[in-house]
């Protein structure tokens, strides 16, 4: 596996220490992913997502502090991460004025942009040509700036403080070198590591059978811990109270509103050298009954699936009571080796979240296929009159109809406060009954007003994007001109999708859209839509040349 190493930009002082790190560490340079982040925040926010390197800047000789990386770095090293500093090193800094090519003297540029440290690194130079920064200098990184240069058009005459590298990067011209104010201009740099080394502990898993006891099991497996479960619908064995004995953290994964009469029947057996997990999808009343122990206490709640991997997905952590450091590396560490986004709350702002991301929604979804359940209408048939947005809205309460309602009744049922928030939607129900009993177009549009202010411009943004997105998604899986092929799990390999388009672009076949899915994890499909009628002969003769591969033969569905 390649040694991942953050820093902020592409030809900036940090890309130039973190290969001056690679050199003086003696490591294999294609051995290593230098991967860019933006900003100092991202870096730091990066080095959560798992085992990494971080390269960063500390002080400078001239500006002093890195005041934006000490802070941060303070914090991160608070919330129990396991970061390490391997090396340091003093970079030595010599600022160069880029400018497009179409500026040949310093003098002519109206504006200069660059990081905020650069800038104040240059001072002296940047009075000597005139030149006053202001608030539209500052960039995230003397790469950004270069590449922004860069970009800008055949009459523009702003310029940037970056490396020679950048120069050389983007096609800029060097009006001059070395710009700094003192010759012996060094940047401290540092090299971080989060090792993310999760102690192996025993851990006991209490209701060990279940979809998510097992995946569970599976993961602190891989983890190298040592496993011991219980579960009263499929013996193991073990009591609860003997899983709780003999181990050093224990789990519990039972039905939401069985979860604190469970933990209350085994506290006798907790001692307070131990952690205590739940992963229920209401924290507080688990929470709560794990508080009544002296032991170290921690809510989670895997936003997902159990057959989905935790890489990518959201964890949501509620640190009860993790005042022992040992323990707040442990549970940080173990959270980083999942790979998955975290996000830290309390139980009391996690169950409010969860009114509003799953109760809401999934009430939402109910009342109205019940609304179409009661009316009698046929789902099939209305189906042929949606458009592609429709369907989905029309999918996501299939699905959760298909779905056991065990999980969904507990979701809405525990949650503390699903009465509140399903009473508002009741009076705000009322409300627009009663607005459109009077034809009240104006308030109705009034609402409309207010729901898109709090959403504000961003989400809207973001919704209007995604949109698209899935629109274009479906345009291509509910197309007259496309076509699903499924391949079992031993035709899929690297390579499969460049082999599809070979065959189509050898015959001159434009596609127009893919979409890809593995289901079950034993078949994938690619559905393609294509420019050309799915019924040509061109068509039809690269769907056959694929049917043909392997054995068995490649599906084409329709």
């Amino acid at each position: 596996m390649k040694k991942k190493i953050l820093v902020l930009d592409a030809f900036t002082n940090g890309h130039e220490a973190a290969l001056a790190f690679i050199q003086r560490r003696g490591w294999i340079e294609t051995d290593c992913e230098i991967v860019f982040c933006g900003t100092h925040p991202n870096v730091f926010k990066r080095l959560t997502e798992g085992p990494a390197y971080a390269v960063v800047p500390i002080r400078n000789s001239i500006a002093g502090e890195v005041t934006e990386v000490t802070k941060h770095l303070a914090g991160f090293r608070e919330t129990g991460y396991d970061l390490q500093e391997r090396d340091r090193l003093d970079l030595q800094i010599n600022h160069c004025l880029l400018a497009p090519q179409h500026v040949s003297r310093a003098e002519e540029l109206e504006r200069v942009m660059s990081h905020e440290k650069a800038i104040q690194q240059c001072g002296k130079y940047l009075d000597s040509i005139g030149i006053t920064p202001d608030r539209r200098s500052k960039r995230d990184s003397t790469g950004n700036a270069a590449k922004a240069v860069a970009k800008l058009g055949p009459n523009v005459k702003i310029g940037a403080i970056a490396p020679k590298a950048a120069a050389e990067e983007y096609g800029l011209r060097i009006l001059a070198e070395s710009i700094q104010d003192v010759p012996d201009n060094k940047t401290t740099f540092v090299l971080l590591q989060n090792e993310a080394t999760v102690r192996q502990v025993v851990v006991g898993i209490i209701g060990i059978n279940g979809r998510f006891g097992q995946m569970l099991k599976g993961f602190f497996d891989q983890l190298g811990c040592s496993v011991v479960g219980s579960d009263e619908k499929k013996s193991t064995g073990l009591s609860n109270a003997q899983v709780v004995e003999q181990s050093e953290v224990v789990v519990f994964s039972v039905p939401i509103k069985d979860t604190p009469a469970v933990i209350r029947l085994v506290l006798p057996e907790v001692r307070e050298d131990q952690l205590l997990m739940d992963i229920t999808s209401v924290k507080q009343p688990a929470v709560e009954a794990m508080l009544e122990s002296k032991a170290q206490v921690v809510g989670l709640h895997p936003m997902f699936r159990p057959d989905v991997p935790f890489d990518g997905q959201t964890v949501v952590a509620c640190p009860a009571r993790l005042t022992a450091p040992t323990w707040k590396t442990w549970v940080v560490n173990m959270l980083t080796a999942t790979r998955a986004q975290i996000k830290w709350s309390t139980p009391a702002e996690h169950d409010g979240y969860m009114t509003t991301v799953q109760v809401i929604p999934h009430l939402g979804n109910l009342t109205s296929a019940l609304l179409i359940t009661e009316a009698g209408v046929s789902v099939s048939e209305s189906l042929a009159f949606t458009s592609p947005f429709y369907r989905v809205m029309f999918s996501l309460m299939g699905r959760l109809v298909s779905q056991s309602p065990d999980l969904y009744t507990s979701i809405v049922m525990e949650n503390p406060e699903t009465l509140t928030m399903l009473e508002r939607r009741i009076a705000i129900e009322q409300r627009l009954v009663q607005m459109i009993r009077d034809k009240d177009q104006a308030t109705f549009e009034e609402l409309f007003a207010q729901a898109n202010t709090h959403f504000g411009p961003d989400v809207t943004k973001e919704a209007n994007e995604l949109f698209m997105r899935i629109l274009g998604v479906l345009s291509t899986l509910y197309g007259k001109n496309s076509v699903t092929l499924e391949f079992s799990e031993a035709q899929s390999r690297p390579g499969l999708l460049e082999r599809i388009s070979k065959v189509f672009s050898q015959r001159q076949i434009n596609m127009t859209g893919i979409n890809s899915v593995v289901l079950d994890g034993q078949r994938l499909q690619f559905t393609i839509s294509f420019e050309q009628s799915r019924a040509s002969d061109e068509v039809r003769r690269a769907l056959e040349e694929i049917e043909d591969w392997s054995d068995p033969k490649v599906k084409v569905l329709d």
